[in-house]
């Protein structure tokens, strides 16, 4: 057993990282990381980042979690906790720019507005960028709940059209302030862009205006998987100067303490065999685009915008990318619409119903949907948020989402970025994507600090034997941050969670 196997190696070197382990042992680190938290009656880890593991029986020097840390009152009054103080400090020690990174749900926000208020202190200007008209609105009511008596906030984009003529503080939609001259009319002045990896393009960019002196970025996930952060976006910003991970999040108080739940299902035979058909089709046509037409092979996301770029086109190898393109398209609807799914759905409705509120994550509109179906059925109380939706009928449902009279809400990638949702503490990603930044966002719907201090819980659904099995290396960026911080990571392959569901049931209880 790869647990046994992992203890003589801790009983030779203790105190090393899963990924020192995983090297000794020939495996993949996500499979090293499950094993150990699987068995976490004989290992056990320190708070480290990556944390260190040892024998249960030997001395490791873990130290029990904290309470939350408590939050500190910067001079201008508003109440930070600790990173976010360290992470202006680090910016300021930066002259006033950088990129702050900060898992979703920790308080990006509000390191931004404790940049405004001090720039408003120092009789400045500011203007916050943003990419949404949602987040537009976020911002801007929390500026005028913080910002002193009398402080004017303006809009640009949705309709507002004032400028930092008439405004001491300015939150512009990129759409429009990329368009529109939007400098500061006193010396210096303060960019904040939230969500600032959207503006690394060759158009968004135009919106990061130099007559700003200072330069605040905001994002969960920074790196792009094209060449906007060099082109773009570390010259303006001046590189990351602050990040927030899980462990420390975790270990203060910051967000939620939570378990993981692997949950495997199987294919039908049909389903299978055109999956194997498909993938066969791709590995031709990828290496052929990599070897004859001089694609990326790495990372997989830079090859994939490769591919949309060169099959959009009409030159040499354009129709070999369209062929690829919906062979892909093809095995992530296999994937993402496989009934399998909706069965272990189903098996875990009771779980879903005990939860405050539960989010299903889908990679579709149309398998948002049937989830819905499928836990109406069940009694649950149930409703869908898409892009396909208008704004107002999408603020309804989560406004009875928040006031409790809906169990669940299942959506595509409407929820991953940019829509204030209200806390959840269970969430089933039933169609998992391969994109750090998405699974990231995802985590932190439902990783807020619960008021009662109650843990969150995931399970992740994936189609054994496929691209999207973590035994086999699928999400390894995503579960190499999150397997040594959570409490609990659990897998549950098909073959025993559907003769005996009780274990898994379990595992997503309150």
């Amino acid at each position: 057993m790869l647990a046994d196997d992992l203890a003589l190696v801790l009983a030779a070197a203790d105190g090393i990282t899963a990924a020192d382990m995983a090297n000794q042992v020939h495996r993949p680190e996500p499979e090293v990381a499950l094993a150990l938290h699987a068995a976490h009656g004989r290992f056990r880890s320190d708070l480290g980042s990556p944390p260190r593991w040892w024998l249960a029986s030997a001395p490791a020097g873990a130290v029990r979690r904290p309470a939350p840390a408590p939050p500190v009152r910067p001079g201008w009054g508003l109440e930070l906790y600790p990173w976010q103080v360290d992470a202006l400090e680090a910016w300021r020690r930066r002259g006033g720019r950088g990129v702050v990174e900060a898992v979703t749900g920790t308080g990006k926000t509000r390191v931004g507005v404790a940049a405004v208020l001090n720039e408003l202190y120092h009789l400045g200007q500011a203007l916050v960028l943003v990419p949404t008209v949602e987040l537009q609105h976020q911002w801007v009511v929390e500026l005028e709940a913080r910002l002193p008596q009398g402080s004017k906030v303006g809009r640009m984009g949705a309709g507002g059209n004032e400028d930092l003529a008439s405004q001491e503080v300015l939150v512009a939609v990129v759409n429009s302030a990329r368009a529109i001259d939007a400098h500061p009319i006193r010396q210096g002045g303060l960019l904040v862009a939230d969500e600032c990896h959207r503006y690394g393009s060759a158009v968004n960019h135009l919106a990061l205006d130099h007559r700003f002196r200072r330069r605040l970025g905001l994002s969960a996930t920074y790196a792009r998987t094209d060449d906007g952060n060099l082109a773009w976006l570390d010259p303006y910003f001046g590189g990351t100067c602050f990040r927030l991970g899980y462990a420390r999040a975790v270990a203060e108080g910051i967000t939620a303490r939570f378990t993981v739940s692997l949950v495997g299902v199987r294919f039908f035979p049909a389903e299978q065999d055109r999956y194997q058909e498909l993938t066969v089709q791709m590995a031709a046509l990828r290496a052929r685009l990599i070897t004859q037409f001089g694609l990326p092979a790495e990372p997989f996301e830079a090859f994939l915008l490769a591919v949309a770029r060169l099959a959009d086109g009409d030159g040499a190898g354009s129709g070999v990318a369209r062929i690829y393109r919906q062979a892909l398209l093809e095995r992530r609807r296999l994937l993402a619409d496989t009934p399998a799914k909706d069965r272990a759905l189903e098996s875990i409705s009771s779980a879903i119903g005990d939860a405050e509120r539960a989010i299903v994550f889908t990679q579709s509109i149309a398998a948002s949907e049937r989830a819905c179906r499928t836990l109406g059925a069940r009694g649950l109380e149930a409703a869908v948020i898409h892009s396909g939706m208008g704004a107002k009928d999408r603020r309804l449902s989560l406004a009875r989402f928040a006031a409790g009279s809906l169990d669940v809400i299942t959506a595509p990638r409407v929820l991953d970025e940019g829509i204030d949702v209200p806390a959840a503490d269970l969430a089933v990603i039933a169609g998992a994507s391969r994109s750090r930044r998405q699974m990231i966002q995802r985590m932190g719907r439902v990783l807020r600090r619960k008021p009662d201090g109650r843990h969150a819980r995931f399970a992740v659904l994936f189609v054994e034997g496929t691209v999207e099995d973590p035994r086999l290396g699928a999400h390894q960026a995503f579960l190499g941050e999150i397997v040594d911080v959570a409490d609990r990571v659990s897998c549950f392959p098909s073959e025993v969670w559907t003769r005996s569901p009780a274990a898994l049931l379990e595992s997503l209880q309150p």
